[in-house]
């Protein structure tokens, strides 16, 4: 089922996550140019939320020592995190270092969407109803979903209408 709508309530709620999002990818970067080498930041986006997974290190160079640094597999999305355990003895000094920085500049941010999820109509366990697609043009939220939103808060739309939109946000 496709929706929309301009409420300026949910509009709000749209820009205070987008500014939320944009908060945690600049505080990703500041962690990047402080470990100076070749990577880039891996997120996770929901219906819960917007946050900062890990990195991903491009040319397998590592700061500091490979080993002090979890293996990427996709149960972690292909990226990296400093190791805590099991740490080898010669590498213990590198690795209080490399966690000091790790608390220092990792991003702390969460984007939530508590509130744009409200001002939608809609909550978390929309997702059980199939997958959730949004996205804002023109001062409009269209929604994608399975359920119907509560207390008539959006309009529903045809999906000729919902796939135009889509297709002026992607240029």
């Amino acid at each position: 089922m496709f929706f929309k709508t301009s409420n300026p309530s949910a509009l709000a709620a749209w820009q205070k996550y987008q500014q939320d999002c944009q908060k945690v990818k600049d505080e990703a970067k500041r962690l990047e140019a402080v470990l100076n080498v070749a990577c880039r930041s891996v997120f996770v986006s929901g219906i819960s939320g917007f946050c900062f997974k890990g990195l991903r290190f491009t040319e397998d160079k590592y700061p500091f020592h490979r080993d002090l640094w979890r293996k990427p597999t996709a149960s972690n999305g292909w990226s990296c995190t400093p190791r805590t355990s099991r740490i080898p003895k010669t590498l213990r000094v590198a690795s209080d270092e490399l966690n000091s920085l790790w608390r220092e500049y990792s991003p702390v941010t969460y984007a939530r969407t508590d509130a744009l999820l409200f001002w939608l109509g809609i909550d978390f366990s929309a997702i059980l109803f199939g997958p959730v697609k949004w996205f804002c043009v023109d001062d409009v939220i269209y929604l994608q979903c399975g359920v119907k939103p509560a207390k008539q808060k959006m309009t529903e739309i045809l999906s000729d209408e919902f796939y135009a939109a889509e297709k002026r946000v992607r240029g």
